[in-house]
């Protein structure tokens, strides 16, 4: 199915979605998938803020290994609009757009509960937030047990089901103990091993926000993710599994150097008395108090640096704008630049994600690994929904109606 007929497909299917259920799965459906060996184990392991660019710029040995032995998207994987984490982890989760999935940023406001999702809140574990279906609920559905440790979605208890094994996030467990969790679950007897294990690390993008995506402490944060996944591939190894075990390693999206001298002030265009920002930069998401959103477009209109529209003509390329969730006025800031208060406390890290999922700043890593997949070939790059589909062949379990595609590893699978 080609790119505008899946895009017509999913248009279609968002239309029948009421307001109250904004955050059903809407569009084409998914292929089926091939016959895979009844007891495949699939790792899925997740690195926050790995932008494509740091694999050619850092020594990280395990990750080049697995580039080397399996799969590469070599001009990295396409994130979703907006390029922040958690519409990004529950994009691929999921195989939907954030505007399908519900989950628009990573803080937005609801109208139909009249409340206000907060990633980093205790709301954020309720489940009628999260629309779709991850593929932990597909597979525990279709009889495959899931083992999660912290990725997105997984703690709240969507469409009533929990995995086998289940982490809610938590910064202080360190690396290592993560890995020996996953590697503990695969020791597990067979009627409570998982098949599925997805896993996740909030480097690089800590360091790159504070001090930029060049910056040692980032190069320094890289190396702890490939020293974690050396842990992963020794306990493979030391089970004989290494060669029997897909491993699939993604991130959401990249990181972007930010200054003080690439800056806008949204107070010099806009009255902050008269709008309800719910998010700033760099990508804007603003809506009139008074209700004229037609006059505040015209202002923001003149903000440099500043693509802004209105919810309905977002790019179509975008897939965003349809959501009742969304504000109605939508922008993006330039590649490194970022919207501020003139009044308000001004951003003071290095780096900064959430820009056009065209720049190639925000191009995100996609490897894999093992017998399903071809050794030492590119795949080229393909939008990060795909990644639902691409598991669920994996595990041999059908997927659920997404956005997604699995054409695109047809030359990359075995």
């Amino acid at each position: 199915m080609n790119f505008a007929m899946r895009l017509r497909r999913a248009a279609l299917g968002f239309l029948t979605i009421t307001v109250a259920a904004c955050t059903s799965a809407a569009p084409a459906p998914a292929p089926s998938p091939s016959p895979r060996a009844p007891s495949r184990t699939v790792i899925v392991i997740g690195v926050d803020g790995f932008a494509r660019r740091y694999l050619d710029a850092d020594s990280a040995p395990t990750l080049h290994a697995i580039a080397r032995e399996g799969v590469s998207a070599s001009h990295g994987m396409i994130p979703s609009f907006p390029t922040v984490t958690f519409p990004n982890w529950y994009a691929m989760a999921t195989g939907l757009y954030p505007d399908h999935s519900g989950i628009v940023n990573n803080r937005f406001y609801d109208p139909a509960y009249a409340d206000e999702f907060i990633y980093k809140n205790a709301i954020a574990h309720e489940a009628h937030w999260w629309g779709g279906e991850p593929i932990w609920v597909t597979a525990t559905k279709q009889g495959t047990l899931v083992g999660m440790m912290f990725w997105v979605g997984s703690d709240a208890p969507i469409m009533g089901v929990r995995p086998a094994h289940w982490h809610s996030y938590d910064h202080a467990i360190p690396f290592s103990a993560r890995i020996d969790t996953l590697l503990s679950w695969i020791d597990l007897p067979p009627g409570k091993r998982p098949r599925l294990l997805m896993g996740y690390f909030e480097e690089p993008d800590t360091q790159g926000h504070i001090h930029g995506p060049d910056a040692p402490e980032t190069r320094a944060a890289v190396l702890r993710v490939d020293s974690a996944l050396a842990q992963l591939t020794a306990g493979l190894r030391a089970r004989t599994l290494y060669d029997s075990v897909d491993i699939v390693i993604v991130s959401d999206h990249g990181m972007a150097a930010i200054s003080p001298e690439r800056r806008v002030y949204l107070d010099d265009y806009v009255d902050s008395a008269n709008v309800n920002v719910v998010n700033m930069s760099p990508n804007l998401m603003i809506g009139a108090r008074d209700g004229n959103d037609d006059a505040l477009l015209a202002r923001l209109a003149k903000m440099p640096h500043l693509k802004v529209w209105k919810k309905a003509d977002v790019p179509a390329r975008l897939h965003y704008g349809a959501n009742p969730r969304i504000p109605p006025i939508v922008g993006i800031i330039d590649d490194g630049w970022m919207i501020e208060w003139r009044h308000g406390k001004p951003y003071d890290g290095g780096g900064e994600h959430g820009y056009d999922n065209a720049d190639s700043d925000m191009r995100a890593l996609f490897l894999a690994r093992g017998p399903d997949f071809k050794p030492g070939v590119s795949i080229d790059p393909f939008p990060n929904v795909d990644v639902y589909d691409l598991i669920a062949r994996l595990l041999g379990i059908t997927p659920a109606t997404n956005d997604g595609a699995l054409a695109p590893f047809a030359p990359v699978l075995r």
